[in-house]
Formats: structure tokens, sequence, C-alpha cells
């Protein structure tokens, strides 16, 4: 039982790289019809379609952190601090400091993830 559904996933998984592949390769010609924004940003809408050109931005968290206080007002003003869990520190701080581990649980919401399969090779 185990085994067909084990080659039915890993046939659905083969179907859906190539589904994916067709899909990119589609989008690229479209994408390759029209000039792109010399921004690097902008829109084109179509009765059928819509392209959008983004760009990504990355913050160097460090460098951002060491000069912030120094930055004009309007300047912070276009970033946001984002408190993440460190989730090594976190598992460390449960087994090694519960009482710790307990005033930190206060900060953060746990919730099941999607549970996952994975096909090995």
């Amino acid at each position: 039982m185990i085994t067909n559904l084990i080659a039915e996933l890993r046939a659905a998984k083969l179907a859906e790289e190539k589904a994916k592949q067709d899909r990119l390769d589609v989008e690229n010609k479209i994408i390759a019809m029209f000039a792109h924004p010399i921004t690097g940003e902008g829109t084109h809408n179509d009765e059928e379609f819509s392209i959008a050109w983004k760009l990504t931005r990355t913050v160097d968290q460090e460098k951002l952190s060491a000069d912030f206080e120094l930055l004009g007002a309007n300047v912070q003003k276009a970033f946001r601090w984002k408190p993440e869990v460190d989730l090594r520190q976190l598992r460390n701080l449960q087994e090694l400091d519960a009482p710790a581990y307990a005033e930190a649980a206060k900060y953060f919401t746990s919730k099941p993830a999607k549970t996952s399969v994975t096909l090995k090779d």
C-alpha cells in the first residue's frame, strides 16, 4: 500500500515540476515581448494578463543597526524592525533554563505548521 502511494507521490511531483517549468517558460516568453522598465519596477496591464516587475530589497541589518541613531527621522521611518525567534537558542533555553524559557514564551505564539512528506533518492 505505502509503496504504491510513494510511487504515486513521485509521479505527481515529477508532473508538478514539469508543469511548473512549462508555466515559467511561457511566462518568460510573454515577459520577453515587453520592455523592462528602466527603474526596475512597473506594470503592464492587458485585458487578459498583467506583468509586474518588482525589486527585492534586502537590509544589511548589522550596518543599519550600527548607524540607525545617526540617521534622520525620515530615513529611520523607511525601515521596520521585525523581531524573530532564534529557534536554536530558544530550544537551548527550553532545555537548559526553564524559567527563562517561560519568560520568553510570553512573547511568541506557537502553532502547528504544515506537515511535510519528503521523498528521498
